[in-house]
């Protein structure tokens, strides 16, 4: 049987992220009991996309679907595959990439409570063995090496995005995947005082374009290609963004509790980035990386 080698835990005190995912973790628990809960059904804090499978209906798994397919495409399948989540959340993704791939897997959060969630759910799905989850930042990640790494909507909260891609291209086997999905800003975006919202909201200090995440990996000596899925969001209508954020103006007046606020200026931040998908200034893209990184 395949199992997962033992990784020393470095655990990094809980950092601002951690605890703002922490909060989330709670409120989305919460909501997840009134019908309201994202993808958390399917330990999902990523993008829902446009689903073929579901009539064209946004998913939280169709982002699991294309990266298998992506694998399946581009990565040798020589022996179990070993995949590093750089950001794992809940632990959905790289769970259903484990239970489809076989191997093991890795995942990385800052957060104590999506930590606790993630181990949980592989001990449930019986991969206890070969899945393992660890409190520490993708700056501190495991020596590997990894057939695939993936950062999903994780490294809009680096500060020095440079520094985190050089470290998990650093851990790529020779032949390995490296893939980055995120939200990234159009030219004319920095103008916005939207793209400032949402950077606020969802605490993320640094957001790269897509021409500078290719120059980085590129650098780094990597092959790169992109897939776009912008065209897969479904934000909603400005309208209906507009009226959202005046109910949510009146929550966050009218209650004065810290953890409050916080969780809704993340909502906040996520109606910007809406209105900013809306008017065509922020592309949701995958960057595809492959080959062997320089000395």
């Amino acid at each position: 049987m395949v199992q997962l080698p033992k990784y020393p835990i470095t655990q990094s005190p809980n950092s601002e992220i951690g605890s703002y995912y922490d909060r989330l973790a709670r409120w989305t628990k919460v909501a997840a009991l009134v019908g309201y809960g994202g993808g958390r059904a399917v330990l999902s804090v990523h993008r829902s996309l446009a689903d073929p499978l579901a009539g064209g209906r946004p998913t939280p798994t169709r982002l699991n679907d294309v990266l298998v397919a992506l694998v399946e495409r581009r990565v040798p399948r020589q022996s179990a595959l070993r995949i590093f989540d750089a950001g794992c959340g809940l632990g959905g993704v790289m769970l259903d990439l484990t239970r489809r791939f076989g191997g093991t897997a890795v995942g990385l959060t800052l957060s104590q409570a999506q930590a606790q969630e993630a181990r949980r759910a592989a001990g449930r799905a019986g991969l206890s063995d070969r899945v393992d989850v660890l409190v520490q930042s993708y700056d501190e990640s495991p020596a590997g090496p990894f057939d695939l790494v993936i950062a999903i909507e994780s490294l809009a909260h680096s500060a020095d995005p440079e520094r985190s891609l050089g470290v998990l291209a650093a851990r790529l086997a020779p032949g390995g995947l490296l893939i980055v999905v995120d939200d990234m800003p159009e030219p004319g975006a920095e103008s916005s005082d939207d793209l400032e919202r949402f950077k606020s909201g969802w605490r993320c200090p640094v957001l790269w374009s897509v021409a500078r995440y290719q120059a980085a990996l590129q650098a780094l000596g990597l092959v790169t290609h992109i897939q776009d899925l912008t065209t897969e969001c479904r934000p909603r209508e400005l309208a209906a963004i507009e009226r959202l954020e005046r109910w949510n103006r009146v929550a966050y007046a009218i209650v004065p509790l810290t953890g409050w606020r916080s969780t809704l200026a993340s909502y906040a931040g996520g109606l910007a980035l809406e209105r900013l998908y809306r008017r065509g200034l922020v592309r949701y893209c995958l960057v595809v990386a492959s080959g062997v990184t320089k000395a």
